[in-house]
């Protein structure tokens, strides 16, 4: 018997049940059964509210293996979001945000997303995921959990990573669709934007109305989602201005009418701007040679050093080979071990993703 049988009484609606291939992608569709510390949305999924967000969906596999992608973005009001609940304290800087994505009760997922920063404002950015699930882990009540929460981070980018990183986080979408036996494939390479939007890799997120492009180097991480033993990540370094100060909410009550609004933007904007210049003027712009950076990684489900094996092939290219141990995300972190604190105050290293391959 189905869990919640006994609940049911004469006065109670069937609850619908979206057929495959199905697109969850407004939170006020009746399949959407439970939004729990997630607001709902009209054009989206949701937004979490809370240290963690989850949403049940209902739908009916036919008692097939599915796969399941999902959208997640950050925009100014994913930052808003933050600000409130983790009320950062003055020179907090807005850093980069590394969400789990879980699917019943278990971690499938990670994605890494991280705002493009320019001169006069910052581009919001989406992350995309993508997982398998059996047969048998959608029971017969076709109940598809999908939660986001915080990764656990290991002792060398506690400081680089934003806390409480899922709130405010925005999910866009979810797609669910049957696994056919002839989706195994062999050896694959993709670029880094196909990789990204695959959900193979995740360097910081696409930007763009639909989240297809690269855009700039953001972060200095890599997440590995591709669940092969041996996956070959191309990587290109550089150096970016050092993230801007995190959004704070006003204290005083006239700072958050429009006109302080206002004023206030008009303050972000021109202390970013001020970054910029002094990062452009700065000795600091050129990034390290990769020979003279350390790498290291780390399985995200289990918190053990995955050993990666790194070949400079270029002034400012690197190959990461990680050889995964145990099934799970890996995080790949660059580390300038002869970073000066003045140069971090300015400048920081980044890396993009030029090439995937396992």
């Amino acid at each position: 018997m189905a869990i919640g049988a006994w609940f049911a009484t004469e006065f109670d609606d069937p609850v619908p049940t979206r057929e495959l291939p199905a697109v969850f992608a407004s939170g006020g569709d009746p399949e959407v059964l439970v939004a729990d510390q997630m607001a709902r949305g009209i054009s989206i999924v949701g937004r979490v509210q809370g240290a963690s967000g989850a949403v049940v969906l209902k739908l009916r596999t036919g008692g097939r293996p599915v796969r399941v992608r999902v959208d997640l973005h950050v925009d100014g009001a994913s930052q808003s979001a933050w600000s409130r609940v983790a009320a950062p304290t003055r020179g907090d800087r807005e850093l980069p945000r590394l969400v789990m994505v879980r699917a019943q009760g278990t971690a499938r997922a990670a994605a890494l997303i991280s705002r493009q920063r320019g001169r006069l404002r910052i581009v919001e950015a989406h992350a995309w995921v993508e997982f398998d699930l059996r047969a048998d882990e959608v029971g017969e009540d076709g109940l598809l959990i999908i939660e986001l929460a915080d990764a656990s981070l290991p002792d060398w980018a506690v400081a680089s990573l934003s806390p409480l990183a899922a709130v405010g986080v925005r999910l866009n979408q979810v797609e669910v669709t049957a696994i056919s036996d002839g989706d195994e494939a062999g050896s694959v390479r993709l670029a880094g934007a196909p990789a990204q939007w695959a959900g193979l890799v995740s360097a910081g997120g696409l930007v763009g109305a639909r989240g297809r492009g690269q855009g700039h180097a953001r972060t200095r991480f890599v997440v590995v989602n591709a669940d092969a033993r041996s996956v070959r990540c191309g990587l290109w370094t550089a150096s970016a201005s050092a993230p801007p100060a995190a959004f704070r909410q006003p204290s005083q009550g006239w700072l958050r009418r429009r006109q302080g609004q206002t004023v206030l933007k008009a303050f972000r904007v021109a202390r970013r701007g001020a970054g910029q210049a002094l990062y452009e003027a700065s000795p600091f712009t050129r990034a390290p040679h990769p020979d003279h950076l350390a790498v290291r990684a780390v399985n995200l489900l289990g918190g053990t050093e995955v050993p990666v094996s790194v070949a400079a092939r270029a002034s400012d290219a690197l190959d990461v080979v990680v050889e995964r141990t145990a099934p799970g995300p890996v995080l790949i972190g660059l580390v300038d071990a002869e970073a000066t604190a003045l140069r971090r105050r300015v400048s920081e290293i980044v890396c993009q993703v030029v090439e995937v391959q396992w």
